[in-house]
């Protein structure tokens, strides 16, 4: 029990201290939880980049070891 309460508060304690720190930084309501829960909004292109060729060396990785057994 106590540790479904510890996994289940952790998170929303983490996503009110993110939206709290949205709102000093001067978003709305609308923008704060659009930023907290869709981070793609929010990234640069360059990091966009190279997240999307991490994913893809990590899926190229997966295909090669499932090709070789």
């Amino acid at each position: 029990m106590k540790l479904t309460v510890i996994s289940i508060m952790i998170p929303i304690l983490l996503i009110s201290l993110a939206i709290s720190m949205n709102f000093l930084l001067g978003m709305n309501v609308y923008q704060a939880f659009i930023d907290i829960f869709n981070p793609f909004k929010v990234m640069e292109p360059i990091e966009l980049g190279v997240l999307f060729l991490l994913v893809g060396l990590w899926i190229f990785d997966t295909c090669i070891r499932l090709i070789r057994k």
